[in-house]
């Protein structure tokens, strides 16, 4: 009887213990969800499991559990060294989500694997070592889960502030990975882990050199100085009829590489991210409004740039801005818009967030009449923080705007955003301003007469007794094309707008034989190759050129 009673008191005792650690809380840290993550073992409550005495690490989260769509669980764990260093034969270490099993990698101390969890997961997962035979203990590294948590649903590698590696499934590289020279790394998708309409957001950085993308039929290429390709989720929409989804990064010491996957773009209008190469070949029935679409410069995020479908849209959005605030004889006057109607305005914008604030704070406070496109533009303005309203008046934000049209033929398109981007620069950046004001200064005595009476010339009607004004052209004008054309641009095609008649006052005799004014192509080269040096040093930038990728 005694030693029944023994007997039965060591199994209550074991069956109290082994109840005391099943359905506790895990003690690691678990995000991205309000319900609790339940434990079913002392080893799964604490996260570590020994290789020499493997055990399955077994988890279930509280009933009141549901996975949020497109969603990835991200688990953070490290072993006492890697596992790979030390052991021989057959082994892995399996995460299993019930429909699914994914191998973790082993190579590095610390780790963080992020793993697609489809509408099926019901909150019940488990880790578990498989292995073709025993592991002795002083061989045998210990696995502990740091924390796990659950994010937008991506697919790639990076490494955090921490320098830990940060992976997921579906990567896989060709070349030489460990010094990270001549690497093409491969990120494909089955399409049973991407939803119905998938749209691919992708990110990656490069330390030096140069990289190319391939994805969706298309190239894209960084351009030197250029440590960035960052594609916006609505540029190459995945067809739903796909397979899968590829995207392949070749070059040079590539960091990261990311693709995320979203079920939609982002609502308008909200600014889509993009460099100015991506906006130039934005495929124009992924708008997200048929009209025009906003973008954000992705290095100059203060700046938003304006793609119009027509002339008339563009007019409709910044004619009237125009005149109000660069045009002489209506600088700082609300025009109607039949005043100008038939008066030119200009094939492309930019204007700075103090004379944004000016125009529409002179509307509210006169309840001037805006057309619906300009109360849009308002709300885009105030939205981003370019201009601000603080007790009924608008006042000065940070950056500015910028603005193209899909009809300007494809030549003038990237001659007319070149232009307007240095524009958006000299707007938030004084050091380049002061730059620009010393070159203005310096500036031969004809070719500054010259240029003025350009501006003033015509339908152009700038008011040059603006400096900023005039200094801020006199920039653009000069680095709205490569160095290369500069001399041909202002010694022949400028001077033959302007007439002859107005140059021989102040301009040497033209040179018949070329058909040019050479003291004005030298000149004018001269600055082109001074500003050219400027944006170069300071952004990876040209003459001709605000774009760091080129797309084919």
């Amino acid at each position: 009887m005694n030693r029944f009673f023994f007997k039965f008191s060591i199994l209550v005792f074991c069956v109290s213990v082994f109840s005391c650690f099943q359905n506790k809380p895990a003690s690691f840290p678990v995000r991205g969800t309000n319900v609790s993550l339940l434990s079913q073992s002392r080893h799964a409550r604490e996260g570590t499991l020994d290789f020499s005495k493997p055990k399955k690490l077994e988890y279930k989260f509280e009933d009141s559990f549901s996975v949020l769509p497109n969603s990835s669980l991200q688990i953070e764990y490290e072993f006492s060294f890697p596992p790979s260093e030390v052991l021989a034969g057959e082994y892995s270490l399996v995460l299993n989500t019930g429909d699914t099993s994914w191998a973790l990698p082993l190579d590095e101390n610390k780790l963080c694997y992020s793993v697609p969890v489809t509408d099926s997961f019901n909150g019940h997962f488990y880790f578990a070592l498989e292995s073709s035979e025993r592991i002795e203990k002083n061989a045998a590294p210990v696995f502990k889960i740091k924390s796990l948590k659950f994010v937008e649903c991506w697919f790639g590698f990076y490494r955090d502030a921490d320098e830990i590696l940060i992976i997921s499934p579906f990567i896989y590289y060709s070349g030489q990975p460990k010094n990270n020279h001549n690497v093409s790394y491969v990120i494909d998708i089955p399409r049973s882990f991407l939803p119905m309409s998938s749209f691919a957001e992708i990110e990656a950085y490069l330390s030096t050199g140069t990289a190319v993308l391939e994805f969706s039929n298309r190239r894209i290429e960084t351009l030197p100085g250029i440590g960035k390709i960052y594609i916006p989720p609505a540029m190459f929409p995945a067809p739903a009829a796909a397979s899968q989804m590829q995207a392949v990064l070749s070059g040079d010491r590539i960091e990261s590489f990311r693709m995320i996957i979203r079920e939609a773009p982002d609502v308008f209008p909200l600014p889509v991210k993009a460099d100015p190469a991506i906006i130039l070949e934005y495929p124009k029935e992924n708008w997200r409004k048929n009209y025009y679409e906003v973008f954000s410069w992705d290095r100059f995020p203060s700046l938003l740039i304006f793609d119009t479908a027509d002339y008339a849209v563009q007019d409709r959005l910044f004619k009237r801005l125009a005149f109000f605030v660069e045009k002489a004889g209506f600088r700082g006057r609300l025009v109607t818009h039949a005043e100008v109607e038939h008066l030119r305005g200009w094939n492309a914008h930019d204007y700075r967030a103090k004379d944004l604030a000016r125009f529409f704070d002179t509307a509210r406070k006169t309840n001037f009449p805006l057309l619906d496109e300009e109360r849009e533009l308002e709300r885009i303005l105030l939205n981003e923080g370019i201009i601000r309203e603080s007790g009924g008046s608008i006042s000065e934000g940070a950056g500015g705007i910028l603005s193209i049209s899909r009809e300007s033929p494809v030549y003038l398109r990237y001659r007319l955003l070149a232009h307007e981007g240095f524009h958006g620069l000299f707007f938030i950046d004084d050091d380049f301003q002061n730059f620009c004001r010393r070159r203005w200064e310096q500036l031969p005595a004809a070719a500054k007469e010259f240029i003025t009476s350009y501006f003033e010339f015509d339908d152009m009607a700038y008011d040059t007794k603006d400096e900023y004004l005039l200094v801020n052209e006199f920039m653009a004008y000069i680095l709205q094309q490569p160095v290369s054309q500069v001399g041909e641009y202002f010694g022949k095609t400028a001077p033959l707008r302007l007439g002859t008649s107005l140059l021989s006052s102040f301009l040497s005799q033209k040179d018949e034989a070329s058909g040019t004014w050479p003291s004005l192509a030298a000149a004018f080269t001269a600055e082109a190759e001074a500003f050219s040096a400027y944006v170069n040093r300071h952004w990876g930038l040209s003459g001709g050129r605000i774009w760091g990728l080129r797309v084919e």
